[in-house]
């Protein structure tokens, strides 16, 4: 079997996979997906994957590390849009689309898989539970732009801050990379503030007060949820 330099294994040996929405415990499902995968490499932070409006013969997974996907508005101010964790896609509408109006960078050192973008969506379309699970995904990404609407739009900066690192944290144990109540965070305040239309002097002030109120704390990359009921409030 076929396998990258960045990453030593084929999929079917990939502890991303089971999970993966095209994934499984099907041996001939990992070879098939093996088969489309073109290659792997490692990208440094603050590296662009992918730049707004390039054609995308590529699709992206997440093997390992942190990346956002954001856009670039004039004067050089940036909304984050989303955050991407192992496993993840990129962008799945990717599967849909040839190019996007967003810009993707690392966030931390990664390394990504790479699959034909249009050979991966044909694959999608011929599996109707891999094409099931890939809908839900985009209705749950349709979900969460609606919330960060309404948390930019009508909600306060406490309540922001409190329910970004909360859904993180969320997604983070559905990824096995929580331990308890704890987890690493490699967002700096700036990315806070960049994903929630603060400013990051701001951030920094509501994180102190969630420390003061005891619920929960964002120390050097790692944050610890001390009161989840007042978190989930929020």
């Amino acid at each position: 079997m076929r396998t990258c330099p960045s990453v030593a294994m084929g999929c079917a040996q990939c502890p991303r996979f089971a999970n993966a929405f095209y994934g499984g415990t099907d041996a001939g499902r990992a070879a098939a997906v093996e088969a489309l995968r073109l290659t792997s490499r490692n990208v440094p932070p603050k590296r662009v994957i992918y730049r707004a409006g390039e054609i995308a013969r590529e699709l992206h997974i997440l093997y390992s590390g942190w990346a956002f996907r954001y856009r670039l508005l004039t004067g050089g101010r940036r909304q984050i849009l989303s955050f991407a964790l192992p496993g993840d896609a990129i962008s799945m509408r990717m599967l849909f689309l040839d190019r996007g109006a967003f810009s993707v960078q690392a966030l931390t050192p990664c390394t990504i898989c790479t699959f034909d973008r249009e050979r991966f969506a044909a694959f999608v379309g011929a599996h109707p539970d891999v094409a099931r699970r890939a809908e839900l995904l985009c209705v749950e990404s349709n979900a969460a732009t609606e919330e960060q609407l309404v948390d930019i739009g009508r909600r306060t900066a406490y309540e922001r801050v409190g329910r970004l690192i909360l859904t993180l944290a969320r997604r983070m144990q559905g990824k096995g990379m929580l331990n308890g109540n704890i987890g690493h965070l490699p967002l700096s305040q700036l990315h806070i503030a960049d994903a929630l239309g603060l400013t990051a002097i701001h951030v920094g002030r509501v994180l102190k007060q969630l420390h003061e109120d005891h619920v929960l704390t964002l120390h050097r990359a790692q944050f610890e949820i001390h009161d989840l009921p007042a978190l989930e409030r929020l």
